[in-house]
């Protein structure tokens, strides 16, 4: 029996991520904060699916609280087999003299110090053969222009990735997927993902599948694959 912890599940990109692993079977934990009126939703369309879900709400950012939610679906579900950390936030374009240190520690605190949070929390009676999957970005290698606190956070996770895969070696493989732009459909209008089609080899917007494709790589491949990033980007790093 396979068990996923997706945080930031209720809506967007986790949603579309437990959607797909309901479909292969896979039992689902669902973790979310703002996204209240759509996690209902979110849980009866898995449940539809023939596969158990358990949610929880708390702050991504709040330790204690992530833990007691952990701790407490764990004990009607059981222990997940993959950890994906994929809560984030993407602020709004601020050039240095307009980012606000409490923004910078927001998005700090939300899209890395959070997945090594996490990754403490999972790893306390993490079954063998494990996996620990971060959602990085684009943002992680390319500059983009005043969004200085995502791209510092996201090259972070790199980083971590790399860091908890040395220190959880053997028993667990950590791993990391950074996309490009991602067309969900209850995101952004087209015309204000980050980058632009005309930029992109494969001449369009990524979508969830793709994103899919590579958490599942890392979810269901050997452990002896642990340490690496995967790009989703249609050749935009190129």
């Amino acid at each position: 029996m396979s068990i996923i912890f997706i945080t930031g599940s209720g809506r967007r990109l986790g949603k579309g991520l437990a959607l797909e692993f309901a479909r292969k079977g896979w039992d689902i934990i669902i973790h979310y904060n703002n996204s209240v009126s759509q996690v209902e939703q979110t849980v009866a369309q898995i449940r539809e699916l023939g596969v158990r879900c358990s949610s929880f709400r708390a702050d991504v950012k709040d330790y204690n609280a992530m833990k007691s939610g952990f701790d407490e679906v764990v004990s009607e579900i059981g222990h997940p087999n993959v950890l994906v950390n994929n809560a984030a936030i993407y602020p709004a374009s601020n050039h240095l003299a307009e980012t606000e240190l409490t923004l910078w520690d927001e998005v700090m605190d939300t899209n890395l110090k959070s997945y090594f949070q996490n990754a403490k929390i999972f790893c306390e009676n993490a079954l063998p053969d494990s996996r620990i999957i971060n959602i990085a970005s684009m943002g992680a290698f390319r500059i983009w222009k005043g969004r200085i606190p995502y791209n510092v956070s996201k090259a972070g996770v790199v980083q971590l990735t790399k860091a908890l895969a040395l220190d959880l070696a053997p028993n667990i493989a950590v791993n990391s997927v950074s996309p490009g732009s991602i067309d969900i459909d209850d995101d952004l209008p087209v015309e204000k993902l980050a980058i632009k089609t005309g930029n992109i080899p494969m001449q369009r917007h990524g979508s969830t599948g793709d994103v899919f494709d590579a958490v599942y790589f890392f979810a269901t491949a050997s452990l002896y694959i642990t340490g690496q990033n995967l790009c989703v980007d249609g050749g935009y790093h190129l």
